[in-house]
């Protein structure tokens, strides 16, 4: 792939509002997967989540991740790839609000309410990828809607 075209790719990918697919092993080392909000920066990719919830515990003990980013309708393409989970306490509510404002927007509503209500609970999972795979089958489904 050229770089001009992963360029683009990059682009596209991590500016748009569609979550990460995170997957992950669970305490008795099952494989799962969960959808939550993202965003890129620097080199790494960052989300947020409540500190009671059960990916917090599983990455904890396994940092090992792997993850896609792609829309649901065609022409698919997308970013998939692994790498390792950090879990960082201090950063939850500051990601959250960036998150927020990239998935919401500055408008209010009932929602951003109430994650603004329970961000005291945030903790940032910091993703850094080891191996990147950017895909795009545009070409190939041009007459596909």
């Amino acid at each position: 792939m050229q770089k001009i075209e992963k360029r683009n790719s990059d682009q596209m990918i991590y500016d748009a509002k569609i979550p990460i697919r995170l997957a992950y092993t669970n305490n008795v080392d099952v494989p799962n997967v969960i959808s939550l909000w993202f965003m890129k920066i620097d080199d790494k990719i960052y989300c947020a989540t409540q500190k009671s919830a059960k990916i917090i515990s599983y990455l904890k003990k396994n940092p090992v991740c792997g993850f896609e980013i792609a829309a649901d309708k065609p022409p698919y393409k997308g970013v998939r790839g692994n790498g390792s989970a950090k879990i960082i306490d201090d950063m939850g509510k500051n990601i959250l609000q960036l998150l927020m404002k990239k998935y919401l927007g500055e408008k209010e509503s009932g929602l951003s309410k109430f994650l603004k209500n329970n961000s005291h609970n945030e903790v940032a999972i910091e993703i850094t990828p080891k191996n990147l795979f950017y895909y795009d089958y545009s070409s190939r489904m041009k007459d596909v809607s």
